[in-house]
């Protein structure tokens, strides 16, 4: 009897970024991805039907229990060579099998006494060399993981003059080690900064829920289920593959404009370019770029992926044809370790989707929003903690909660606070300085701060910062509708200016 085997990479996150160096980093994901597009479909044979494989996960329709015992085996012994944790569930039932994934076999090493491995302290070595299973994610010249995400992604990239094989995106940025470190730091501008961009699909889960449920007139067959998979599983790879390329495309023609994408570019060969993909697969994007070219990127990926995803309509049947992605951005120093600041993006990321799921209308894919947030230390505790301890406060004298954040936001929303930045770039420094300290005082004292704006700037920020003049457009005060909490999104907007003159000195 037939039997589906589904196989679920363990802590796929976790083996990406425990080794906090980015060359191991990129080495891991690299390695996940031929997981899944190289190693797994070479086990599709008649006897055992690969549905889907993809996000370190996959599901295989299998001949007998026999040959599934035979393929499982097989699964497990790739998986642990390359030092993988994975689990499996089997049913003759594709939904029990794959929401009972729970039989797990760890990556155990053969030697278990011994120094820890110098490099990832994860694994006992007899000597000072890393331990073997770690070099084969080493992301170095002449290592068959090389260029990997380059040829991956760089294959449709124009950059005027260059010739594709010259581009390369950036894998160490530490200025103090060799050229490469150099090429690194000033793809990144010199700054010593990036952004890390998580991005996830929307409504993936109501597809499926969707596809089954009795109360569906359309409930699909054990057949019909099997080819929606496959093809759901490739057009959403499509979709993610082509939204990363866009927005990496859209990345380097606007660095390639300025100064310093000029000064690169001139040099016709070795073009280190300021975005480093770290995952693209399944509905996952995970991407370093430079702190300047951030948002530019996640309006692209957005915009095609939304677009790419309509051109399949019938495989997003919950949410009318349609899908969007929803980003979350960790601005950082590149000395905060990755595995702290990508939990910190996807916290973002998780915070960014519940707003979408509470705009969302019923039959319509969830809008796509962000959430974002700056540190400029190591320190760090959460989203909600720092905005709770800095832009939330209760104000007396209004009886009302104050919050001086709109994050996370919708695109729309998202928009607007870059209108409301577009026009403070006017406003000095010394008094966009003042503003946050001003705003987080009481009522009283907020409006002798406006009246003080009035006198020095005139009009133009004092209808922004006054609250409540009856609403008028122009207004960046918001109450909700019982009137218990008032909101603006005036520091957001200052946010971003203060990240992009943050950008606009080099301290390398």
């Amino acid at each position: 009897m037939q039997r589906y085997l589904c196989y679920d990479v363990k802590g796929i996150q976790s083996f990406i970024f425990k080794i906090p160096k980015l060359k191991y980093i990129i080495g891991g994901s690299a390695l996940i991805d031929r997981f899944d597009k190289i190693t797994m479909p070479g086990f599709h044979n008649a006897n055992t039907q690969l549905i889907f494989a993809g996000g370190g996960k996959g599901t295989f329709l299998c001949k007998d229990e026999q040959i599934l015992n035979d393929l499982k085996s097989k699964i497990i012994a790739k998986a642990h060579g390359i030092g993988l944790d994975i689990r499996f569930g089997e049913n003759e039932d594709f939904s029990q099998a794959s929401q009972h994934a729970d039989e797990i076999f760890s990556f155990v090493p053969v030697m278990n006494n011994g120094r820890p491995c110098p490099i990832s302290g994860l694994y006992p070595v007899s000597d000072d060399r890393p331990h073997p299973v770690l070099n084969k994610r080493l992301y170095e010249r002449g290592e068959k993981i090389y260029r990997h995400f380059e040829n991956k992604l760089l294959k449709d990239i124009l950059l005027p003059g260059i010739p594709n094989e010259n581009l390369e995106f950036f894998h160490n940025v530490d200025d103090d080690d060799g050229l490469d470190g150099l090429a690194g730091a000033k793809a990144l501008g010199n700054r010593n900064r990036w952004a890390i961009i998580s991005m996830d699909g929307n409504d993936m889960g109501m597809q499926f829920r969707h596809q089954v449920s009795k109360d569906n007139p359309k409930r699909l067959s054990t057949q019909e289920l099997q080819r929606w998979i496959r093809e759901m599983s490739y057009a959403l790879d499509l979709c993610t593959c082509k939204a990363a390329t866009a927005a990496i495309q859209r990345v380097v023609s606007e660095w390639a404009d300025s100064d310093q994408g000029k000064e690169t570019v001139k040099t016709g060969k070795d073009v280190v370019l300021p975005v480093r993909p770290l995952l693209v697969g399944g509905d996952d994007i995970v991407v370093l770029c430079h702190c300047s070219y951030a948002m530019t990127f996640v309006k692209e990926a957005m915009r095609i992926f939304e677009l790419t995803s309509a051109e399949s309509p019938h495989l997003w049947p919950a949410t009318n044809g349609r899908l969007t992605i929803t980003a979350g951005v960790l601005y950082a120093p590149v000395s905060l370790p990755l595995h702290t600041a990508i939990p910190y993006s996807e916290t973002l990321l998780a915070s960014a989707k519940t707003r979408g799921r509470k705009k969302g209308i019923k039959n319509e894919a969830s809008p796509a929003c962000i959430d974002w947030e700056q540190i400029t230390d190591t320190l760090v505790d959460s989203p909600a903690a720092k905005r709770q301890r800095e832009l939330l406060f209760e104000d007396e004298e209004l009886d009302r909660i104050v919050k001086l954040t709109c994050r996370p936001c919708t695109m729309d929303e998202y928009h607007d606070i870059e209108s409301v930045a577009r026009k403070y770039e006017r406003v000095p420094t010394t008094v966009r300085h003042k503003i946050l300290p001003a705003l987080s005082k009481p009522y009283a004292e907020r409006l002798a701060f406006y009246a003080e704006c009035k006198k020095n700037h005139g009009d133009t920020i004092f209808k922004d910062l006054k609250e409540f003049d009856a609403r008028k457009p122009g207004n960046s005060w918001f109450l909700s509708p019982d009137k218990k909490e008032q909101s603006t999104n005036i520091i957001d907007a200052l946010m971003l200016l203060e990240e992009e003159g943050r950008m606009q000195k080099e301290t390398v």
